[in-house]
């Protein structure tokens, strides 16, 4: 029997700042919310065989035409026979997103803390219960492990979860940072093959870097790409990659996009990403935003994907577009560009 239903919501954590979700990009949903697994969370370690007897009920309510109301309108929905599917009690994606404070001021984010030394402890140590899963082999070396925030390499435990995971030989470790700091231990984890390393420096400019970023780390940042992208075994299968986020009246040109990818090139990376600043897609529908602004930020971002699409191709690039990018095809009824793999993650 067919019914909606999503892989995120079925066997996707993440712990974020409070609370834990089951879900990254739920906040397209009519609600623009997050589905809450634990409210006011603290680190503590919890009872992972009740959870997944709540996630088969939780199916079962989907299949009935009774979903998760906070779900309503979600294009991760996708309509299929999802019975026997995830029979394991395991986790297929587990994010660590507690960590909100950053030394960059990304102008496109909405979860920024300052950068203050004096707060480096002011989250819960998420060790134990990463431990925890480990042991009963609900995270596996299967398990996708994503580091987002915040910037990971200020949260005070980091290196200690990294450490923990390439030791469990957890195979698919990506890390979203901006580098500004250079880690040895993301460094390692590059050495072994078992992390990939995703960087959104989202211009090709200083000017527009420094409009973007808010903060003065181009040539920094360039530099250490270029130290992690040497140390990369190239036969192995973990990858070093750069994001371009487009955002409307800041790099949402053809020419701020050419000089990012030919600075990608120029620091040893073949792996691009384009994306779209969240705000493009949230409110594309739901908030008091006209037609027309919508739509023609929705264009925009076509027009752009269009080029990448075209540049990435004749450079020879391995090339990826985001979710906030095949959204707005979706939303303009405009047939996605055929790339290798189109990223929903």
């Amino acid at each position: 029997m067919k019914y909606k239903y999503c892989q995120q919501i079925d066997r996707h954590l993440c712990f974020n700042l409070n609370n834990i979700y089951c879900c990254t990009i739920g906040n397209n949903s009519k609600a623009k919310l997050l589905p809450v697994i634990k409210e006011g969370y603290n680190g503590e370690l919890i009872d992972w065989s009740e959870y997944f007897k709540e996630r088969e009920q939780i199916k079962k309510n989907f299949k009935e035409g009774k979903p998760t109301s906070v779900c309503d309108g979600c294009y991760m929905l996708h309509e299929m026979d999802w019975d026997n599917i995830n029979e394991k009690w395991e986790f297929k994606y587990v994010q660590f997103s507690h960590w909100l404070m950053c030394n960059s001021n990304c102008i496109y984010c909405s979860n920024h803390i300052p950068y203050d030394k004096s707060k480096l402890t002011d989250t819960y140590d998420s060790v134990p219960v990463l431990q925890d899963l480990i042991e009963k082999g609900y995270v596996n070396e299967l398990t996708k492990i994503d580091f987002a925030g915040g910037e990971p390499t200020l949260y005070y435990r980091f290196n200690d979860l990294l450490k923990l995971l390439i030791n469990a030989n957890i195979r698919d470790i990506i890390i979203h940072s901006n580098v500004i700091i250079y880690s040895k231990m993301i460094e390692k984890g590059i050495q072994k093959g078992n992390v990939s390393l995703c960087v959104s420096i989202d211009a090709g400019s200083k000017a527009v870097h420094e409009k973007v970023k808010g903060v003065k780390s181009f040539d920094k940042v360039w530099k250490h790409v270029e130290k992690y992208a040497k140390v990369k075994n190239p036969l192995a299968k973990n990858s070093i990659s750069l994001k371009y986020i487009i955002i409307p009246n800041v790099n949402d040109t053809e020419e701020e996009i050419e000089l990012w990818l030919k600075r990608c090139i120029k620091a040893g990376v073949n792996k691009v990403i384009l994306n779209a600043d969240n705000n493009i897609f949230i409110k594309s529908g739901w908030d008091n935003v006209s037609e027309v602004e919508t739509n023609t930020n929705l264009r925009i971002v076509v027009i752009l994907a269009e080029y990448f699409v075209k540049r990435v191709k004749e450079l020879n690039l391995n090339a990826f577009l985001e979710f906030n990018v095949t959204a707005a095809y979706q939303k303009l009824n405009i047939p996605i560009p055929c790339l290798d793999y189109n990223h929903y993650i």
